[in-house]
Order: C-alpha cells, then sequence, then structure tokens
C-alpha cells in the first residue's frame, strides 16, 4: 500500500498559474510576440524546453529562447510572485496527511527560492519530509524525473508506495508514465474532463474539497 503522497505546487497548493502565465504573456510580447493567455495556460507543464517550442517558430525561439527564460524569471520574481496566494484548506489537509500516517513530498518544476517561498506562505515546513524542483534533476523530462526524485528523497523502493496529485494535464501525464497514481484538482484551471483524460484517477475542486471529501477519497483507505 502507498507510503507517502508527492504534491505538485504550482495550481495544486498554491494559485498561481495564472500569474506565472501572464508572466509569461507578458515575456514574450516584450520579443514582439503575441499570445492570448488560454494558449500560454495550456502549455504550462510542458518538459523543459516544449513549452517555449509550442509557442514560437523555429527562428524566434533559436534567437530568443534563452534570453526570455532569464527575462520571465526575473519578471515573475519581481511583479508576480508576492501576489500568489495559497488554496484554502492545505495546512489542514497536510496535518490530516501527516496524523494518519502519510509522509509528504513537494515536487515542484518552480525555481527552488519560489517553492521556499511557497512553503513559507503555506505553512507547512514541519509537514513535508522531502521537497525537491527541477535543479536536482538533469534532463529534459521534468514531469518525470521531478517526482522520481521526491521518490528517491522518500526512500521508497518504487512508485506503488507513494501517490501524487497535481492540476496539471502534462504533470499528470508524466507521473502517469511514471507509473504513480494521480488525484486531479481542478483549482488549477483546468476541466475534470482534460485531468481525466490526462490520467487521474480521481479529481476534486481543491485542496479544501478533497478535505472536505476526504472519507469518499483514495486516501481514506491508505496506507
Amino acid at each position: 500500500m502507498p507510503k507517502a503522497i508527492i504534491f505538485e505546487v504550482d495550481g495544486t497548493l498554491v494559485d498561481s498559474n495564472v500569474l506565472r502565465a501572464r508572466a509569461w504573456q507578458e515575456s514574450l510580447a516584450r520579443y514582439g510576440v503575441q499570445v492570448r493567455l488560454p494558449r500560454v495556460l495550456a502549455q504550462l507543464g510542458r518538459e523543459g524546453d516544449r513549452f517555449l517550442s509550442a509557442l514560437l517558430s523555429e527562428e524566434d525561439y533559436l534567437r530568443h529562447a534563452d534570453e526570455l527564460t532569464s527575462y520571465h524569471r526575473a519578471l515573475f520574481h519581481e511583479e508576480y510572485l508576492a501576489r500568489v496566494r495559497p488554496f484554502l484548506g492545505v495546512t489542514e489537509l497536510l496535518q490530516r496527511l501527516r496524523d494518519e500516517g502519510w509522509r509528504i513530498a513537494l515536487a515542484s518544476s518552480a525555481e527552488p527560492d519560489e517553492l521556499e517561498h511557497y512553503i513559507e506562505l503555506l505553512g507547512v515546513a514541519d509537514l513535508i519530509d522531502a521537497r525537491t524542483t527541477d535543479a536536482e534533476v538533469e534532463g529534459h523530462r521534468l514531469n518525470e524525473e521531478i517526482p522520481a526524485e521526491a521518490i528517491r528523497l522518500l526512500g521508497l523502493d518504487g512508485t506503488d508506495e507513494a501517490l501524487t496529485v497535481a492540476a496539471l494535464p502534462h504533470d499528470i501525464e508524466g507521473a502517469v508514465r511514471l507509473g504513480l497514481r494521480c488525484l486531479g484538482l481542478v483549482c488549477g484551471g483546468f476541466s475534470e474532463e482534460d485531468l481525466r483524460g490526462a490520467g487521474a484517477m480521481a479529481v476534486f475542486g481543491s485542496p479544501q474539497d478533497l478535505l472536505a471529501r476526504y472519507a469518499e477519497s483514495p486516501l481514506a483507505t491508505e496506507p
């Protein structure tokens, strides 16, 4: 039976997806690329450089990708990070999981300092056993490598011992490819149909909804 639960963070525990997409939209516009916000949102969570290659022409990608990524990072930190808010119920949900014997990891494609900011914002530092970001992994299959690193940090033997919770279809797809069972949350901006289509075994509205419906969720019978 599973011994641990791995949470994605952006769009799952904190309401950051639209803000991050707006920062990308503004960054792209600075380089003369106009992209509608829904299109940017749809690409969030894509592996590695596939995010920008889905939004830029090949010529623009080769000319601007690195500089654009750096500009976005600075813009998000300066203009948007302070506006990120936690979803309701996160601390209470993690506390209940700890009380029932779960080990908890946070796995995020955010920058390490962003993840630390989110942990402080949520007030959950004493409730988590491991944390990881793309800074701790190498390669381009981040949707698989980041949760895989969380499994390693938790000292688990394999994916059968963990569940994951995510709000982005690309993150769910990566977790499923890794062999993890995944719960989806629609608070990240995607529909239940989107998340089930990506492979989520069950879908809830938000952390607070998952907590309120805990008894009917897959968490109630495990570990």
